[in-house]
């Protein structure tokens, strides 16, 4: 696969662009507006949202999945690739054990819904994110689309992805975010869930966000 210059990054450089930009991304987005916050929801929770706007992508169903879908429910973003030999499995796996522990109450309307966004779609078409995501779990989505836009939706949640060429065309690993962002029932990025997950601290962040967030 022949990839476009700026979308290459070596891994070092990656991971070091990954911890300044997370660091400072954490401060500004997440710790420095939420000063005061009840501590259920302040290490997770983000006062000033912002509107999600302009994609344009597809999801597992060939669907048209776009900033609409967000509205009315509770949106999980996970950033990653069906290559992906370990974050991406373990994510999914926290993310499958979350929806057996949510509380009745947090699947109420406006519902949760976990979105696994590739950024490798020149490897995932629509088919094999199906095959993919519903393994995890059937009420998962998958979506993926052209990278301009999955750099608009990228930038404008803080997330972070570039490629690493391997021995052949077909076999680079893609170096991605790690964190889960959530999206709230109108369409605005509303919280970060930062790596390590677990399973009791997302439970219980989601919860309370939910019982804190206006409307």
């Amino acid at each position: 696969m022949k990839i476009e210059s700026k979308y290459k990054i070596p891994l070092l450089a990656f991971v070091m662009l990954i911890l300044f930009l997370s660091a400072v991304v954490i401060w500004i987005v997440v710790i420095k507006p939420t000063l005061g916050l009840p501590k259920e929801v302040a290490s997770t929770y983000i006062p000033e949202g912002r509107p999600v706007v302009g994609i344009s992508m597809l999801d597992h169903n060939n669907q048209p999945f776009t900033e609409e879908q967000f509205k009315g429910k509770w949106s999980f973003l996970f950033f990653g690739f069906t290559h992906c030999p370990d974050v991406c499995p373990t994510t999914l796996l926290v993310m499958k054990s979350v929806w057996a522990q949510l509380p009745a109450a947090a699947k109420q309307a406006p519902q949760p819904q976990l979105v696994f966004v590739s950024v490798d779609p020149d490897r995932d078409s629509p088919a094999i994110l199906k095959n993919y995501i519903q393994f995890y779990h059937p009420d998962f989505v998958a979506i993926t689309g052209e990278h301009k836009y999955l750099d608009i939706l990228t930038v404008q949640v803080g997330a972070l992805y570039g490629y690493e060429d391997g021995e052949t065309e077909n076999d680079y690993t893609v170096n991605h975010s790690a964190q889960i962002v959530l999206i709230d029932p109108e369409g605005y990025f509303r919280g970060v869930f930062t790596a390590p997950h677990q399973v009791n601290e997302i439970v219980k962040s989601f919860t309370a966000i939910r019982d804190y967030h206006p409307g």
